[in-house]
């Protein structure tokens, strides 16, 4: 097994197991859709809100594309075979968490547009709501793996998983969030966006290491 094969084969498992990655979008959609029928349909209120809601919804489902990551590979034997394969498992797990981000991120921001109009948000904020999800997805997914590794060996780990992780979650959503309305109210947001850099940076160096130790314990 080389890193090449192991980030190919990551793909090819993504697309067999699709269903988790359509679920989790599906249920960003239905969230984001529902809030202006239980809330507001006002046009001015979800301008405003229209950022946070598109985030919330969105640390929602990716925590649901994070929370089963490792049980498959738990289950028929696989994190073994990283923890001896020779190859750097902080490597392996980086590249899975790239397969898995790259998964969820594409058809989300394919679908953004549309929500994002439905939303009222205006346009001089659109691009910005972009960057901070380039920009605050992944440490997102970094953070998130962290508590799948931890509560892989049990069976109903993913009201654990939440728990976890959704404190360390809150900094990117207000970080986010901040951006986006700084754009709408014509001020500078590239300190919100320089901090969102520094999160993903950080759990990039941070992550793959915990998150090795985590898998390392599970397997043994």
């Amino acid at each position: 097994m080389t890193y090449t094969s192991f980030l190919v084969s990551e793909f090819l498992l993504i697309w067999r197991r699709k269903q988790d990655v359509i679920n989790a979008l599906l249920f960003f959609i239905i969230a984001v859709t529902l809030f202006p029928i239980g809330v507001s349909s006002s046009p001015e209120f979800l301008a405003s809100a229209a950022g946070g809601i598109i985030w919330c919804a969105a640390v929602l489902a990716i925590l649901m594309a994070v929370e089963g990551m490792f049980k498959e590979d738990f289950l028929d034997g696989s994190l073994e075979q990283w923890v001896v394969s020779g190859l750097s498992l902080p490597a392996l797990i980086l590249l899975k968490v790239v397969a898995q981000w790259l998964a969820f991120l594409l058809p989300l921001l394919g679908i953004m547009p549309l929500l994002s109009e439905m939303l009222f948000l205006p346009d001089s904020s659109f691009w910005v709501l972009i960057m901070t999800f380039l920009l605050g997805t992944p440490s997102l997914f970094l953070i998130g793996v962290i508590g799948a590794a931890l509560t892989v060996s049990l069976r109903q780990g993913a009201m654990l998983v939440m728990l976890l992780i959704l404190p360390f979650y809150l900094p990117v959503i207000i970080f986010s969030t901040l951006a986006i309305q700084a754009a709408e109210a014509n001020l500078p947001y590239s300190g919100q966006l320089a901090l969102l850099s520094a999160m993903s940076l950080l759990s990039l160096v941070i992550s793959p290491f915990m998150t090795a130790i985590a898998i390392k314990a599970s397997a043994s």
